[in-house]
């Protein structure tokens, strides 16, 4: 729907740019040229909120201007014909909101300095921004069609007023705190949590999550993957198209027969560490997993090529499997296996000998940065859950977020399920505390507690995020980062892991959820180094934007596509 969308300082320099049809951080010639039309005809017409571009009549030009830069939002003008386009003033706000906490999070200090970062990093938070915008951000023309044309001419002067984004420094205040909350009634509104199936905003969460009728859901396919083929290596020895491979096949032609020697593997372990690398691994853990990989052959006795072969093959997939399913997981499972869990622990209340709290449902915390999709993919586990026969419940402890709260109640209306909130500046842990008890009562098996995303350096939330959970001590602790992670999510990784421990806790993160996971292609080594650092397996990943759009980590995939 939207074109692109374009930051910059009011003399002109362009501080970030993204286009969604090219996802491109570099302005086209079309796209400058209609940046510099937009400019010039802002300083002619400052007062003008909607621009239509003299040099290009079928774009339509909407901005957002603060003291020092503006957002600027392109789109088709023939959109406005038949879209309901009042969630742009919405979203710009927003964008700027977050692009303000992004600059700040990379300490960048005055334009000269931005023009050198990489602002690609904010693409993952503006792309989760625009999808709330379109649910939350529309203004409800049932309300404003009883507004007088007086008082439309002055809301349309004044526009509409800017919201606060709490993020653990500022005061809170209870008018501030009362001005957020947008949970309660009113006496000039409906309450926007009471959605109707007609809602606007429902109709699209639908259309934009839900599956169709029949779709199969992506964590029943199938992969039927086959790792090491010796007959295939032995008809075809030069059909590896890896450096490494090729190194490999030229080193065990000379050494055949002979005892392995730490010398004989030296190159071909350094032609595997650039492999592992190019596939997204980060550098240190590839090191580590060609050292395992060397310790295991090193004094082997070779007897062909073909068995070599193999069993250097055979040594890298053990490490990389001993990585990708680590230890034991919680209470003592083999694994980390939430419907199998949940369905576990619903059974043992219901024994002839079940303990006293042992009515109390399965929980799972959702952390994880800003933008990543961690509502969403909360909505999904959600959604399988209850297509497998639990009976989940959502809690809204996110009450820090503008919107967080409405547009978790729209995922649970799509999905059927019940919400449990408390509105915004509510105490999270109290939030989770008293969610859990409700889904007690209720006979609800399963509680998916929604957590505020939050900057690794924010000690105030990060210490809220401690608190909630080892006062609510949860069955799970799922830690949401994008599957083409860099070293920024290593670090986001190991500032989460250490809050959960601060305070002489136990606690750590029990599992990984990967978002994207459609969109990498073969660079699937986030998979490992994330679980490398954490010791905690990936347990879900996510495939698209539908609410089955979800799957298990596949082991043999992930070795399949970093020897692809």
């Amino acid at each position: 729907m939207i074109d692109s969308v374009t930051i910059f300082s009011k003399s002109g320099v362009v501080l970030y740019h993204y286009a969604y049809l090219t996802s491109s951080n570099d302005l086209t010639p079309k796209e400058e040229d209609i940046v510099n039309n937009f400019l010039s005809q802002h300083l002619l017409h400052p007062s003008l909120k909607v621009l239509s571009l003299n040099t290009t009549p079928s774009t339509t030009a909407e901005y957002l201007s603060t003291e020092n830069e503006m957002v600027v939002v392109l789109y088709p003008s023939i959109i406005a014909s038949y879209a309901d386009l009042s969630w742009i003033n919405y979203f710009m706000k927003e964008v700027w909101n977050e692009y303000s906490l992004f600059r700040k999070s990379i300490q960048i200090k005055d334009v000269d300095e931005e023009s050198s970062v990489d602002t690609s990093l904010f693409n993952a938070t503006l792309n989760a921004v625009y999808e709330k915008a379109q649910i939350v951000g529309k203004i409800d023309r049932s309300k404003s069609s009883n507004v007088s044309k007086k008082e439309q001419t002055k809301v349309g002067k004044k526009g509409k007023d800017a919201r606060v984004w709490h993020e653990g420094e500022q005061e809170v205040t209870s008018a501030s705190m009362a001005k957020l909350d947008r949970s309660k009634n009113d006496a000039a509104s409906t309450d926007p949590m009471e959605l109707n199936d007609n809602s606007p905003a429902l109709i699209e969460a639908r259309a934009a999550y839900l599956p169709e009728a029949n779709e199969r859901p992506t964590w029943e396919e199938e992969e039927n993957l086959k790792l090491v083929d010796e007959d295939d290596d032995e008809s075809q020895p030069d059909s590896s198209s890896s450096a490494w491979g090729n190194s490999l096949k030229g080193m065990m032609d000379q050494i055949s027969g002979k005892v392995l020697t730490e010398g004989d593997l030296e190159q071909p372990l350094l032609e595997m560490e650039k492999m592992l690398a190019g596939k997204n691994v980060a550098r240190d853990i590839a090191q580590d997993i060609c050292e395992k990989v060397k310790g295991k052959l090193i004094g082997k006795k070779m007897t062909s090529f073909t068995r070599v072969k193999s069993a250097v093959r055979q040594a890298l997939e053990v490490s990389i499997e001993k990585i990708l399913k680590p230890g034991r997981g919680r209470g003592g499972s083999d694994s980390v296996d939430v419907l199998r869990d949940v369905i576990s622990k619903r059974e043992r209340g219901r024994g002839l000998f079940s303990k006293k709290d042992a009515d109390a449902p399965y929980t799972i915390v959702m952390i994880g940065i800003n933008g990543i999709g961690k509502t969403t993919s909360l909505a999904k586990i959600a959604y399988y859950l209850k297509s497998n026969g639990c009976n989940p419940l959502l809690a809204a402890c996110d009450t820090f977020r503008s919107g967080a709260v409405e547009q978790l109640n729209t995922h649970a209306k799509c999905l059927g399920v019940p919400l449990y909130h408390k509105g915004y500046s509510k105490d999270p842990s109290s939030v989770a505390k008293a969610a859990i008890q409700q889904a007690r009562q209720e006979g609800n098996d399963v509680v998916l507690i929604d957590t505020a995303g939050r900057m690794q350096n924010n000690i105030p939330l990060m210490q809220a995020l401690s608190n909630l959970v080892v006062q609510n001590n949860p069955d799970l602790v799922l830690f949401v980062c994008e599957a083409l992670v860099g070293n920024d999510g290593m670090d986001q990784l190991e500032m989460f892991n250490k809050a959960l421990r601060s305070g002489g806790h136990n606690r750590k993160i029990d599992g990984i959820v990967l978002t994207k996971f459609d969109t990498i292609d073969d660079k699937v080594g986030a998979a490992l180094t994330l679980t490398h650092i954490t010791g905690s397996p990936v347990v879900f990943c996510g495939t698209g934007q539908k609410y089955n759009h979800l799957k298990k980590l596949s082991v043999q995939s992930i070795i399949k596509s970093l020897f692809s």
